[in-house]
């Protein structure tokens, strides 16, 4: 077994795992400002669509129209911008982030210890997750640069460890 294949395996395991960790919690971040954003049209147009109900019943003409309008554009925002759909994009990248991270690491924390692989395993099985993040990374949707800048803060902060590895 080639000590410096390796010590190479363990280098790229860790890269990929930082670029996982920061790839998973930015999109969880996004998702998150998804979610908010669709309370925010959602709520709003279920409250004008009872308000219209009322001022309809009333006979209030000019107060049906406004509610009606403003109603209009909260469902042609909703309809646009798809807030929901955007959220479960993101939130399902995040996941397999996640999962590709905590795959590389039970490999490199527990697998790669038994030592039982020949070099070509051990180049076949890095190669794969690799190709897993460049996978992920081309399919996945764009990282805006605050939630970039978020991950960045709250993984400086100790946001993103286990307590576990606190210790």
């Amino acid at each position: 077994m080639n000590s410096n294949l390796i010590q190479s395996i363990v280098d790229e395991c860790h890269r990929i795992e930082e670029d996982s960790l920061y790839s998973s919690k930015s999109h969880y971040n996004v998702s998150d400002r998804w979610d908010k954003f669709n309370l925010i049209l959602g709520v709003p147009l279920g409250i004008l669509t009872a308000l219209s109900g009322l001022a309809a019943i009333k006979n209030s003409t000019i107060i049906v129209v406004f509610i009606s309008i403003l109603a209009t554009v909260l469902t042609s925002l909703n309809t646009s911008l798809n807030p929901s759909k955007r959220s479960a994009l993101h939130k399902a990248s995040a996941n397999e982030y996640n999962k590709l991270k905590n795959d590389v690491r039970i490999f490199r924390e527990i697998e790669l210890i038994d030592n039982d692989f020949s070099d070509k395993e051990l180049k076949e099985k890095i190669v794969y997750f690799s190709n897993r993040r460049s996978q992920l990374n081309s399919s996945s949707p764009n990282i805006p640069s605050w939630a970039y800048k978020k991950t960045q803060s709250d993984v400086k902060n100790g946001f993103t460890k286990y307590q576990i590895d606190k210790e």
